[in-house]
């Protein structure tokens, strides 16, 4: 598969635009050489837009205008929970990406430092993440960031892993086929009122497929998607 790190600009077919190719490169999707070549022009790398489409990105042409990706809902506010594009699934439904499957099993209120002055508040999501890679693998080598961990509520607030405690989800060594179960936590403040203490409506995943390792990449393991990225929603079960 190329490397979607490259410098790639989109090409249009039959839009008029006549450029001479100076080069050009069979392209291979997830093991399949696709019908259409990329070509090399002043030194850019382009590719048709069917490529794109195949890996999971939709587009539309209007005018002279190329939209990438679906737009944002008219009532979406910028960096919102719902901002992030992500393969979204309910709880007890296993989402996969290519190289995880990930099941979110269970929501619970938890409470830390339980009796005592300093108790808090929070929220735990029992999740399942199992391994389709090569070779063994950590969820962090493939993009998975600790503050890319969240709980989202309707009013758009959120709740962050505790920084500590998700890196044994993070940092889990898991052979092919591997699998690790694990309580994540989101605490409130200690001294939240208790009526301010909301259920969340999603579990957000966020993967940069950017900061996947060349070595995992060389191993034969790569995403399928082009929003590996995960979103649970935590009202609704399968």
């Amino acid at each position: 598969m190329f490397d979607l790190r490259m410098r790639i600009l989109v090409l249009v077919l039959g839009c008029g635009l006549v450029l001479a190719a100076s080069t050009t490169y069979h392209i291979v999707i997830n093991g399949q050489v696709a019908a259409d070549n990329a070509i090399v022009m002043n030194g850019k790398t382009y590719v048709p837009v069917s490529v794109l489409k195949s890996l999971g990105v939709s587009y539309s042409l209007k005018g002279t205008t190329l939209t990438l990706g679906n737009p944002a809902p008219a009532n979406q506010t910028p960096g919102g929970a719902n901002q992030r594009a992500s393969l979204e699934g309910c709880l007890g439904e296993t989402l996969f990406n290519g190289i995880w499957r990930l099941r979110a099993a269970k929501l619970e209120p938890i409470l830390k430092d339980a009796g005592t002055p300093l108790q808090t508040p929070g929220w735990g999501v029992t999740v399942e993440l199992r391994s389709s890679a090569k070779a063994m693998l950590q969820p962090a080598l493939s993009g998975l960031r600790d503050q890319g961990i969240q709980i989202a509520f309707d009013d758009a607030q959120t709740l962050t892993a505790d920084a500590l405690d998700v890196q044994k989800l993070t940092f889990a060594n898991l052979p092919p086929g591997g699998a690790v179960v694990h309580q994540l936590k989101f605490w409130y403040r200690y001294d939240t009122p208790k009526d301010q203490v909301k259920t969340p409506s999603k579990l957000l995943l966020e993967i940069n497929p950017s900061g996947f390792e060349n070595a995992i990449r060389a191993s034969g393991a790569g995403y399928t998607t082009a929003t590996p990225s995960f979103r649970v929603r935590l009202d609704c079960q399968k």
